[in-house]
C-alpha cells in the first residue's frame, strides 16, 4: 500500500506537467521543451517573494503570474513568428530549446546552482488509513495529492462544461475549421501556452515544496511528462494524467525492488514497448496515413 501510494503522488507531479505539455502540444504541434525552463523558474519567483513579504499566498499568486507571463511572452515573441513564417516543427523544437537553455542559465547566474527548498524544518507525518493501514504519508505529499487532483479534475471538468473547454478542444481537434468560423486562433493560443504555465507553476511549486530543487530539474521532469503523453496518447486530454500516474506507480515499484538508480531505465524501457506496441497510447486512436 505504502508503495502505491508513493507511486501515485509522484505520479500526479507527472500529470501536472504532462497536461501543461498536452495543453501546448494539442492546439499547435509544438514539442515544448520551454516548458522545462518555465518548471526551473517556478520555485526561484516563489522563495524570492517568500523571503521578501514572507506570505506564501502572495508567493505563489506571484510565481503563477509571473510564469503565465513568460509562457505567453513564449508564445508572442517566438512560436507565433515562426507559425506566421510557415515554420516546421524541427523549427520551433529548437527555438524552444533555445529559450530553455537561455532562461534555465539566467535562473543559475541569479541564484546559483545549489539545492534549495521551499520547505523549512522537519515535515509531519500522517496515518490516513489507520487502522486498516500502517501507511505513512508526509505533509507535502498531502499537499501534492489535494492541489493536483483539484487543478486536474477543476481542468477535466472546464474542458467538458464550459464554452471555453469546447474551443480549447476544437482548436485541438482542427485549427483550420476553427479559424473558418471565426473564432480569433492566436488568442487562443495564447491562452493555451498561459494555461499551461498555470499547470508547470503548480507541478514545479508542489515538487520543490516535497525534495527541492535546482535550475537544471525542469529537463528532467519535461521529458518524463513527455513519457506519460506518449503512455497516455498524443491526441488525449485525460490520456496524459493515466499516463502520469502509471508512470509514477512503475518507478515507485522499481525504487523498492531494484533501486533508485533504475528508475529512468525502466520508464525508457516502458516508452519503448509503448512505441512498438501501442504507438497511439492508452488512449489514442489508430488514423489513416493521410489523416495523420
Amino acid at each position: 500500500m505504502q508503495i502505491l501510494l508513493n507511486g501515485l503522488i509522484s505520479g500526479l507531479s507527472i500529470a501536472l506537467l504532462a497536461v501543461a505539455f498536452q495543453i501546448v502540444y494539442l492546439p499547435t504541434r509544438i514539442f515544448f521543451i520551454g516548458l522545462a525552463g518555465l518548471y526551473a523558474v517556478a520555485p526561484y519567483v516563489g522563495m524570492t517573494i517568500q523571503q521578501t513579504f514572507g506570505l506564501w499566498p502572495i508567493s505563489m499568486v506571484a510565481s503563477v503570474a509571473a510564469v503565465v507571463a513568460l509562457s505567453a511572452a513564449f508564445e508572442w515573441a517566438n512560436h507565433a513568428p515562426l507559425t506566421r513564417k510557415n515554420a516546421s516543427e524541427g523549427a520551433h523544437l529548437v527555438s524552444s530549446l533555445g529559450l530553455y537553455i537561455l532562461l534555465v542559465q539566467l535562473v543559475a547566474m541569479l541564484w546559483g546552482n545549489d539545492v534549495k527548498t521551499l520547505r523549512t524544518g522537519l515535515d509531519a507525518t500522517y496515518h490516513p488509513f489507520r487502522p486498516l493501514d500502517d501507511s505513512v504519508l508526509t505533509g507535502s505529499q498531502l499537499f501534492m495529492f489535494g492541489g493536483s487532483v483539484v487543478l486536474l479534475a477543476g481542468f477535466l471538468v472546464m474542458l467538458r462544461t464550459t464554452d471555453l473547454g469546447l474551443r480549447l478542444r476544437a482548436l485541438a481537434d482542427n485549427p483550420i475549421q476553427f479559424a473558418l468560423y471565426g473564432y480569433n486562433v492566436n488568442i487562443h493560443r495564447l491562452f493555451a501556452f498561459g494555461l499551461a504555465g498555470v499547470f508547470a507553476t503548480a507541478a514545479a511549486l508542489l515538487t520543490a515544496y516535497d525534495i527541492g530543487f535546482d535550475p537544471h530539474t525542469g529537463l528532467h521532469a519535461t521529458l518524463l511528462a513527455v513519457v506519460a503523453v506518449i503512455i497516455g496518447g498524443r491526441s488525449s486530454f485525460v490520456g496524459p494524467i493515466v499516463g502520469g500516474l502509471l508512470l509514477g506507480v512503475i518507478r515507485a515499484q522499481v525504487v523498492w525492488h531494484f533501486s533508485a538508480r533504475w528508475q529512468d531505465a525502466a520508464t525508457f524501457v516502458v516508452l519503448a514497448l509503448f512505441l512498438l506496441l501501442r504507438p497511439q497510447g492508452l488512449f489514442g486512436q489508430k488514423t489513416r496515413i493521410e489523416a495523420t
